[in-house]
């Protein structure tokens, strides 16, 4: 699904004009201000499981970037429009200091706000969780997971991060082995038994790994990964949705103002299925890491 964004996604911090002809110049001759090059991504660093309190967690740090994503999970009573199916939700809380990086102006509330329906929608839609594998016994029983996601610094390339992170934080929630227990005497109550047993619980049902990969256009030139400075002198940003377990582009979302080239989609396109499945593999490789040493 294509769809167009608002520039609260986008930096509205003020850069001089000389550092902007500098960033220009570089990119112009596939040279950025940190050494990369155009389609290079900062080192990321994972953490797993770092609020114990939490059914999964992950923090993230890449670049100036850090952020922290617990998933918590609770028994409720499904609603009566979806009797058969459980409810996922996903807030976002940017911290006061960094709000006016991408808000333009307006506060940390909205520009969380706005960032929350995003993640929601691209990361979180009926086509990416089994919300029926959340129900425990219809009209009755379900799970209602609640995904906050706090962002503590940002150094641009935001919606990557923070896709990454929860699909990260959702791979590690294992949801509880639940038991209905059938009333015995007509109008006893319906009862459950939880064991919360890692090892005989329920992986979260994700249908796909949904990473968001952000392209920049520069003039002629598109750089994956920007930094705060680089967003500044974007003309265009692109948001490709790949599901990094098969490669699939399951979403495009326009960010903020600018016309992206269209010439040059199906080449993108292919370079961000590259990194997405970069990423899924380093993705990977942390928590086997983790496996083994537990």
């Amino acid at each position: 699904a294509a769809a167009e964004g608002s520039p609260a996604m986008q930096s509205q911090a003020r850069i001089s004009e000389a550092e902007r002809r500098f960033l220009l110049d570089g990119v112009a001759q596939g040279l950025r201000n940190d050494g990369r090059g155009c389609f290079d991504y900062r080192r990321i660093a994972f953490e797993t499981g770092p609020i114990p309190s939490a059914t999964g967690s992950c923090r993230l740090r890449a670049g100036e970037t850090d952020l922290i994503v617990c998933v918590k999970c609770e028994m409720s009573k499904p609603s009566l429009q979806h009797p058969r199916v459980g409810q996922i939700q996903v807030t976002v809380d940017c911290a006061a200091s960094i709000s006016v990086a991408f808000s333009d102006g307006r506060g940390a509330e909205e520009s969380s706000r706005q960032l929350s329906v995003l993640l929601e929608s691209l990361c979180a839609s009926d086509g990416v969780i089994d919300r029926s594998a959340l129900c425990i016994l219809p009209g009755a029983f379900a799970w209602d997971v609640h995904v906050d996601v706090l962002v503590l610094t940002s150094g641009g390339n935001l919606l990557d991060s923070v896709s990454l992170a929860l699909c990260a934080a959702l791979c590690e929630t294992v949801l509880p082995k639940v038991e209905v227990l059938e009333a015995m005497e007509e109008g006893e109550v319906v009862q459950l038994r939880v064991d919360d047993r890692p090892e005989v619980g329920t992986p979260f049902p994700l249908r796909r790994f949904p990473l968001c990969v952000t392209v920049a256009q520069i003039q002629q030139r598109f750089l994956f990964d920007v930094t705060s400075e680089e967003e500044l002198c974007a003309d265009a940003m692109l948001c490709v949705v790949v599901d990094a377990k098969c490669g699939e582009v399951i979403g495009i979302h326009k960010i903020g103002p600018g016309l992206f080239d269209l010439g040059a989609l199906p080449s993108m396109l292919d370079r961000c299925r590259a990194a997405a499945a970069a990423l899924m593999q380093q993705l990977e490789r942390e928590l086997a890491l983790k496996d083994h040493d537990m």
